[in-house]
């Protein structure tokens, strides 16, 4: 039987990852985010002008 792709939430008895990860996470998020942002912005520009 397949494992479930979506966890849950940790349980509170589980260790925290490490901040090294959590930090990657979060700059590869921001990059992402204004990387999609910014293609919105250039492609909304292309249409008007």
């Amino acid at each position: 039987m397949k494992p479930p792709t979506i966890e849950g939430p940790p349980e509170p008895g589980d260790p925290k990852p490490p901040l090294g990860k959590s930090l990657i996470w979060f700059a590869a998020l921001w990059v992402g985010g204004l990387a999609a942002v910014a293609a919105a912005a250039y492609a909304l520009r292309a249409l008007i002008l």
